[in-house]
């Protein structure tokens, strides 16, 4: 069996929005600083994929979109990781 090889400091990792597109919302700003600031103390380098950050109405309309941030991550060399950023509880009615 064929095991992923662990992330080490210095690695870029892939930021993708594969569901509701919350990440791109204002709302959600300072949980893209939390996750930003944690992920930089474990060595890692975020990289937001192009369309994740985009938000609920776009990604709503085009889910190619989000389909397509996850295979370019996967086909970019210099990516090491991909994590998905998916998800949550309801807020002010929009998801």
């Amino acid at each position: 069996m064929k095991y992923a090889e662990k992330l080490k400091k210095g690695d870029k990792v892939a930021i993708v929005s594969l569901s509701s597109g919350m990440l791109g919302e204002e709302f959600c700003s300072h949980n893209i600083e939390i996750g930003v600031k944690r992920l930089k103390e474990y060595g890692l380098l975020p990289v937001f994929m192009p369309n994740a950050r985009k938000g609920i109405t776009y990604l709503k309309a085009h889910p190619e979109a989000r389909a397509q941030d996850l295979k370019d991550a996967f086909f970019d060399d210099s990516i090491r990781g991909i994590i998905c950023a998916i998800g949550g509880a309801e807020r002010n009615g929009r998801i």
